[in-house]
């Protein structure tokens, strides 16, 4: 036995009721119905501007073809400008005004922002840094999560507005707060994580086994010595404070439920909008409690990865297994990286089209106008602070014309999918914490064997858990560093049954507590794989590999793989180079029992790894929704009532063409056709 590790998973056999030995009282309420109308928005923000000029920005809005505001989620001030003061008046008219232009309204929660008079009269709702400093009033997300107070507060506005909306026709849904994610460091966070350990290992003893805490002499012999975790604290340390976090942030959101759900009539939706690809806690965590995942979609770099976007637009969707929402996309440029690149010409309108492909039942942009002040003064918006149309205006009212003649066929569709791909958490908190070299980039990893795996098969879902996947032809693990000999069963049972499963680097290393896998890694996976991991290596430069899927390149991380199982099929070995890794096995796979488990041990540049890809989707049974189509296409699609809709997107810079099985009518030009065409940034939306 490990450490006394195993009285520790049988103590913790229970670890998935934590949620309920925290206080967690409900879950997410019934799907909301699919809208009529497809809900195409923008963030509009009518307390910053006169009343007089309302009725101008709605006309326009109307002629960009927008069905939705989403207001009030920065507005605390301006609806309680005192304490139990509240002014309801300009809201009032702000809806009076979007209904009259023929717009539907979702309403957002105030609670990112609150008011100065409450941070004032209680300083213990302002976060504490790091350092131990309080927050001071001033920008947004400056509360604490933990704080009772500031629930309660919370809760108090939250339930005014649904008391006062939950039953407008024409406000479809509430907004939680926005963006969820900023650490706290204050008493009442410390006290509640020690709670929430207590809850969850029983003993300082339990504790003290899974942090491993004898090591330089970290233990702990009272509960109230126990710190929230900073970023270089023992590995178990930071993985359990990122559970906590995400528990904290599931709590405060559920307040607001619990105040907001007796007011709502039962066709309004509670949702939250999540940040793009970041990891601070588990997402999943709070959405689980949602009727409605949103998110919000920034394009950071000088160009979408469009790989990365369909990836974060499957990772929303498989928090409830439902299709979400895109609550804000950037109009033209975002303002907070450190290169603020614009937009190109036709990639909004491209990635409206590809979130709508993967799910999106709902999109919006971030923002309408831009604001006279503020750190947001330069972020990209549809008009200007003189209502004058900015460039990207006519891109969003081309999108939400073909959307709109789309959704009659989309409406009630899900999309198609033949392979899983597993996103894991804690897994990727833990890479995080120890990559062993500042390029290791767990999610870059993730990314990469998605852009890989994607052309080769029909369609991706991206789950949480290995569960409930036998009706996939492939299952992808592309970052299981963290694995549970729970989870590792559940992924044997679906090989021995005919699965095949594809498997990322660094696998199989470490146990749910963060603690390494004796005797080494694979770990649990280490029987199915057929082989063990008896050395790892950071690259400085690229290596070459070859083997029985041709010549390969593997960067920044290198796995010796050695057989422990007879059958293994070695695909690709490193060439001679430092004695190490010299002709190796890199790339392994192995039948068992009625299907097939392949093992990546190293990060494989894109050519290689398409390779890899392309053989395990072949070897599953796998294929592209359209056989033949150029790199750089992206091709999905959506199964509804009314059959099949499949959307080509030419992500690259010249026009592609390609082949259809058979002809089919093109929603975007009304042309029925027997082959594509499309320009750079092209949007093909095919129906039979």
């Amino acid at each position: 036995m490990r450490h006394g590790l195993g009285r520790v998973r049988a103590l913790l056999a229970g670890v998935a009721l934590t949620g309920a030995l925290l206080g967690a009282q409900t879950v997410a309420a019934a799907p909301p119905a699919s809208q009529p109308v497809f809900p195409y928005g923008v963030s509009w923000y009518p307390e910053l501007w006169p009343e007089d000029s309302w009725g101008s920005d709605l006309a326009a809005m109307k002629r960009a073809n927008i069905s939705f505001v989403r207001m009030a989620e920065f507005s605390w001030s301006r609806l309680e400008p005192e304490e139990g003061r509240f002014e309801f008046g300009w809201l009032d008219h702000a809806i009076a005004q979007a209904k009259a232009a023929g717009m539907k309204v979702v309403l957002g929660t105030p609670t990112a922002a609150p008011p100065a008079w409450l941070t004032t009269r209680y300083p213990d709702t302002l976060l504490v840094e790091a350092d131990g400093q309080r927050a001071r009033h001033g920008g947004r997300r400056h509360f604490s999560v933990a704080s009772g107070t500031y629930r309660a507060k919370a809760a108090g506005i939250a339930a005014r507005l649904a008391e006062r909306y939950g039953h407008d026709p024409d406000v479809l849904g509430f907004q939680i707060d926005n963006e969820y994610g900023r650490d706290t460091f204050d008493p009442e966070m410390r006290s509640r994580f020690q709670t929430w350990l207590r809850a969850k290992y029983g003993t300082l003893a339990a504790l003290n086994r899974a942090w491993y805490t004898g090591n330089w002499s970290v233990s702990y012999s009272d509960w109230a010595q126990v710190d929230l975790p900073r970023p270089f604290d023992f590995p178990g340390h930071v993985v359990d404070g990122k559970r906590f976090k995400s528990d904290m942030w599931r709590d405060y959101q559920q307040a607001q439920i619990d105040a907001m759900r007796p007011h709502l009539s039962p066709d309004k939706f509670i949702t939250h909008n999540y940040v793009s690809k970041y990891s601070e806690f588990d997402f999943s965590v709070p959405a689980r409690r949602l009727d409605l995942v949103s998110w919000d979609f920034y394009s950071e770099g000088e160009r979408l990865d469009p790989p990365e976007g369909a990836l974060m637009s499957g990772l929303y969707r498989g928090f409830l297994n439902r299709n979400p929402w895109v609550m804000e996309s950037s109009a033209g440029n975002i303002v907070f990286v450190d290169r603020n690149f614009t937009q190109q010409r036709g990639e909004v309108r491209a990635m409206a089209w590809q979130s709508i492909a993967h799910g999106a039942d709902g999109y919006a942009y971030w923002v309408w106008k831009s604001p006279l002040g503020g750190n947001e003064q330069f972020h990209g918006s549809m008009v200007d602070a003189g209502g004058r149309d900015r460039p990207v205006f006519a891109e969003i009212a081309q999108a939400g014309a073909e959307i709109k003649r789309a959704w009659p066929v989309l409406r009630g569709s899900n999309p198609v999918a033949e392979v899983a791909f597993l996103h894991d958490y804690p897994s990727r908190w833990a890479l995080e914490r120890l990559p062993m070299t500042r390029d290791y980039d767990p999610w870059k990893v993730q990314v990469d064997l998605y852009r890989a795996v994607a052309p080769a098969v029909g369609g991706i879902d991206v789950l949480g858990t290995p569960e409930s996947l036998a009706r996939y032809r492939l299952v992808v693990a592309p970052t299981m560093h963290m694995i549970s000999a729970g989870a590792a069963r559940a992924l044997d049972s679906y090989v021995r049954a005919g699965g095949h499963l594809l498997v990322g680097p660094r696998a199989g290393v470490k146990d749910e507590f963060n603690l390494l896998w004796q005797p080494g890694a694979p770990g649990p996976l280490g029987a199915l794989i057929g082989a063990r991991v008896d050395h790892t290596q950071v690259l400085d430069r690229p290596l070459a590999l070859a083997g029985a899927l041709g010549e390969a390149k593997a960067n920044v991380w290198a796995e010796r793989l050695t057989a422990t199982a007879p059958g293994l099929e070695t695909l690709l070995s490193y060439a001679p180079r430092d004695g190490f890794l010299d002709g190796q096995p890199a790339v392994v796979s192995r039948r068992v029992g009625k299907g097939r488990i392949t093992y990546v041990g190293a990060w494989l540049d894109a050519p290689s790894l398409a390779r890899v890809a392309a053989w395990a989707a072949q070897q599953a049974g796998a294929k592209p929704l359209i056989a033949g189509v150029p790199g750089g296409v992206e091709i999905a699609a959506r199964e509804g009532p009314l059959g099949r809709t499949t959307v080509a997107i030419n992500w690259t810079d010249a026009d592609q063409s390609f082949a259809l099985p058979a002809p089919m009518r093109d929603i975007v030009d009304g042309t029925t056709k027997a082959r594509v065409t499309l320009p750079k940034h092209g949007v093909a939306v095919l129906v039979r």
